[in-house]
């Protein structure tokens, strides 16, 4: 409970990031669509994005803490509910491609949880190796 405060501040950015980021790119939902070369950029560009986001929050998030937590799959799913609900709500012109993107984002979205949690417990080993070398070395 110690991180209560840090996680809800992590929480709501991340959520208000995706949300950002889905309202400002809505209009090159339609280039997903696009069945060319070009489209498949898109859809990957997006993927990416969504990844890069879950992924840098729960590796940054987790450094501080100790052991495993389910932190960054909770981001995962905070940064996956802003598009998968702007893409049912709103016609954003995707056609068929509606559940490639969303299965997409979802895709994305469960590997930068992962992936974070990876980072992150990597993270944890060397901010702990830091912290106990700059503690022996303000022994010195």
């Amino acid at each position: 409970m110690d991180n209560l405060p840090r996680l809800i501040f992590y929480a709501s950015g991340v959520f208000i990031v995706s949300a950002a980021f889905t309202l400002f790119s809505s209009e090159f939902l339609k280039k997903v669509s696009d069945p060319s070369f070009t489209g498949t950029l898109f859809l990957l560009g997006f993927g990416l994005v969504y990844l890069n986001i879950t992924f840098v929050t729960g590796r940054r998030f987790m450094r501080r803490l100790q052991g495993a937590n389910p932190v960054p799959y909770i981001f995962a799913l905070l940064v996956a509910i802003p598009p998968l609900v702007w893409v049912e709500l709103y016609d954003a012109g995707l056609g068929d491609f509606k559940l490639t993107f969303m299965f997409t984002v979802i895709l994305a979205c469960g590997l930068g949880g992962l992936l974070g949690h990876r980072a992150g417990l990597k993270a944890q080993i060397k901010f702990r190796q830091n912290l106990q070398d700059y503690l022996d070395q303000d022994e010195d």
